[in-house]
């Protein structure tokens, strides 16, 4: 058994890594985002909250630069606050989201997760701000314009 992923070359069919073939899932585009976001580290104290650049998101997750030295473990359940006015949408102020640390690198101050949003109104803001930075065209890949309305819940 490897420890390393097996990837499937679509057109051959053969597998790189050993094993029995599996295709690679391919992640949902990144948008670049580079807001400035709050997160709240602790439940228990409201004032243990760190400062951090939402670099990108998706509605696969997202990725955040520590502004300070932070000390999280993967798994960590924590909540991001982020400010709207930047995106132009002035009501509400703020979205509050739980996120699920997947990934955290302590040399670069970097983590990684998912967001765990609790209702219909979140869902929707998250779109929203999906849709603001598509239309900014400030995707990694550099096309713009095509807005992605494909969410995780039913309506």
């Amino acid at each position: 058994m490897s420890l390393f992923p097996k990837f499937v070359s679509r057109e051959s069919g053969e597998s790189h890594g050993g094993g029995d073939s599996a295709q690679v899932i391919k992640r949902a585009r990144r948008i670049e985002s580079h807001a400035l976001v709050d997160v709240k580290m602790s439940l228990w104290n409201p004032l243990a909250v760190s400062s951090a650049i939402l670099l990108d998101l998706s509605w696969q997750g997202f990725k955040i630069e520590f502004v300070n030295g932070v000390k999280i473990k993967p798994g960590s359940r924590l909540t991001m606050s982020i400010p709207l006015a930047s995106f132009g949408i002035l009501a509400p102020a703020k979205l509050k989201l739980k996120i699920q640390v997947k990934w955290y690198d302590p040399r670069m101050q970097r983590a990684g997760g998912i967001f765990e949003p609790e209702s219909h109104e979140q869902d929707y803001l998250i779109q929203k701000i999906i849709d603001v930075l598509t239309l900014r065209g400030s995707s990694e890949d550099g096309t713009s314009g095509q807005l992605n309305h494909q969410h995780p819940r039913a309506s």
